[in-house]
């Protein structure tokens, strides 16, 4: 009891080098202070990575109220970067989180509805300090404004410190923490090491940032002149890879096809109302999840919605209205290297970033059209390697993928899906990183 009431009295501040590849790109602060009903938890994290010889820098803070038990009461997000700026705030009310997010000047407000208590990582090793037991926790991640549980084991209790493994999401870390709850030491996914340093070296970083890109790109294992032609591709893999209607699994070899709408399965939408506007057809149910506004594919948005209905104004048929919306895309929005969260509004606003931000602001205008669309997030092959990669599919009938920043009206068989939907499904591929394998035995 005596330990319990000291460890909420005290004080912990504490700062961590972050390192990929035994390259430094970045450093978290981490600071706890006993509050009148629990705590405040602050962190704030800054990142410098290289992305195609141009050094982004990303910073992110965030302020948890916690209960006397770690639970989360209210939060605050904000992410900083080059071309974009995203802030949230939300607080927990008779088992829903409330939360609203502002980007791109604009303010939007979700509901999440919770089964119980929910936590948030960074309270993790503090809760774990005191508890000292498998825990199995709904934890909330303001980055991609989702709940998903974290199973947490004690691999090891030495008194002063304790050493635990978390998996979430399938991926799985493994942390040192100490008597207060600060981390000594944590192997990430995607194999980033979290170190405690003294403030000087913590905030110390080198003359050059790493290529994040390239570290992660996987070798093809034959030499491909054409990528962007490939209709249909076998590879021998190693990995967990997603089966859909044109990527198929067989043991360890996995085949794509390149495949385009059937021939005249274009429908033409019935006429609507004023502006020049055309009336999406009706959907089946199991579609619906694919028309809808999320707080960063935010389809009922004015902006959005009008500059949808600007680009395809009188085009009927609905893969011509595709097609007009990827090639205005690629024409107007810059491909320029980006470390954000990707947000359509913002997009919309700057008309530049990588293939997340093109993903996203066709997501957003493509569903404003009343057609179907999702986004894509696996691999894609350039100069010999497989490099992580986002594009979208688009239902005219069937599935069809398509490609808006390589101006592809449909995507080339060595776009490889790893997994499908929104940031929160995006999290999913990260205990992929770093261990898939592709080796293309057969192309055409």
């Amino acid at each position: 009891m005596i330990s319990l009431f000291l460890q909420f009295m005290i004080t912990v501040t504490y700062f961590s080098g972050m390192y990929l590849g035994g390259n430094k790109i970045g450093y978290t602060i981490v600071d706890k202070k006993p509050s009148e009903n629990g705590y405040i938890l602050k962190e704030v994290m800054i990142m410098k990575l290289g992305m195609m010889g141009v050094e982004r820098t990303m910073e992110a803070s965030s302020l948890y109220e916690l209960d006397g038990d770690y639970r989360l009461r209210k939060f605050s997000f904000e992410l900083k970067s080059q071309t974009q700026q995203i802030s949230s705030l939300g607080e927990v009310k008779d088992r829903e989180l409330l939360y609203t997010v502002r980007t791109g000047g604009r303010e939007r407000s979700k509901t999440i509805e919770l089964e119980g208590d929910v936590y948030v990582s960074q309270a993790i090793p503090f809760l774990v300090s005191t508890k000292r037991r498998a825990l199995s926790l709904p934890v909330f991640d303001p980055t991609v404004f989702a709940v998903n549980r974290a199973r947490l084991t004690i691999l090891e209790d030495e008194g002063d410190s304790v050493r635990f493994e978390t998996e979430l999401l399938g991926a799985k870390s493994r942390t040192w923490v100490g008597r207060n709850g600060e981390i000594l030491r944590s192997e990430e996914p995607m194999g980033v090491l979290m170190v405690k340093e003294e403030r000087e070296k913590a905030l110390e970083f080198g003359e050059t940032s790493p290529e994040i890109l390239t570290m992660f790109a996987i070798p093809a294992g034959m030499e491909i002149k054409n990528p962007r032609g490939i209709t249909y591709l076998k590879a021998i893999v190693k990995g967990r890879f997603k089966e859909t209607d044109r990527q198929k699994l067989y043991g360890d070899t996995l085949t794509v096809e390149s495949v385009g709408p059937d021939e005249n399965a274009g429908i033409t939408p019935t006429p609507g109302f004023g502006c020049g506007r055309v009336k999406p057809r009706p959907v089946s149910p199991e579609l619906k999840k694919y028309l809808e506004d999320t707080p960063l594919i935010q389809v009922s948005d004015r902006g959005i919605r009008n500059k949808s209905n600007q680009i395809m104004r009188g085009i009927g048929d609905e893969w011509d209205r595709v097609k007009k919306l990827i090639s205005w895309i690629d024409k107007n929005v810059k491909d320029i290297p980006s470390a954000t969260i990707p947000s359509a509004v913002d997009v919309l606003g700057t008309l530049e970033g990588d293939c997340n931000e093109h993903a996203v602001l066709f997501c957003a205008l493509s569903r404003a059209a009343g057609i179907p669309t999702d986004i894509c997030v696996g691999l894609v092959l350039m100069n010999g390697y497989f490099y992580y990669h986002a594009w979208n599919k688009v239902w005219v009938g069937k599935w069809v993928e398509v490609d808006p920043t390589f101006d592809q009206i449909v995507a080339d068989a060595t776009h490889i899906t790893l997994e499908e939907g929104g940031l929160k499904d995006w999290a999913k591929i990260m205990d992929l990183v770093g261990n898939i394998e592709i080796r293309v035995i057969e192309y055409k």
